[in-house]
Formats: C-alpha cells, structure tokens, sequence
C-alpha cells in the first residue's frame, strides 16, 4: 500500500482556474478539493486597497490527496502553473478510510 498525503495549497485567487487546469491534466490524482478563504497577513505588500481596508485578501485553497510517488510530479505541475506568483504549501502524511454502509470501519 502507498503512504497517502494531503497536500494543501494556499494561492492568490487569481490563479484559481490556473491550478484547476493544471491538476485536472494530472492522470493519476482522482480528485481535489478547492474552497476560498480569506488570508490574513501582518505584510500588506501585496494588498491591493480594498483588501487593505477590509484587512484580509481573498484567496484559493487547494486539497489534493495523492501517494507519496506522486509528491514531485504535483509540486513541479503547481510549481510551472504559479510562474513567478508565490503560493504555500505543506504536505502530511495521512491515513484514511470509509465509513457507513459498506464502507468498513475507520482506517480499513
């Protein structure tokens, strides 16, 4: 069995469909989980004014389960669809499973 990893993506949402259209070309992930959230920051460079007065930038996370085999090829696929705009990630280990009918106990 591969270890599994979730691998969040925080970026400008600007970029939003550009990761969409990046990770939908990748075979191999089954899936991802895309949400807006609201980013808060103590450095307001980036801010533009409306942003600054609301004190918080609108941005994009990005959910993406994958085996660990997969971790290079998804950063250098994200990496490629930033270009020169800065995002966050992290990556941890995971152990999952289903629950309800036929799907088993937790962590099978």
């Amino acid at each position: 069995m591969n270890q599994q990893q979730l691998l969040v993506l925080i970026v400008a949402d600007e970029l939003q469909d550009d990761i969409v259209d990046a990770l939908i070309l990748l075979e191999d992930i089954s899936g991802f989980t895309l949400s807006t959230i609201e980013g808060y920051s103590r450095e307001h460079s980036q801010f533009n004014l409306r942003e600054l007065v609301e004190g918080h930038r609108k941005m994009s996370r990005f959910e993406i389960m994958h085996d660990a085999a997969q971790e290079r090829e998804i950063l250098d696929v994200l990496a490629a669809a930033c270009g020169d705009r800065q995002a966050r990630y992290w990556i941890t280990p995971t152990r999952s499973g289903h629950l309800g009918i036929n799907g088993g106990q937790a962590g099978e």
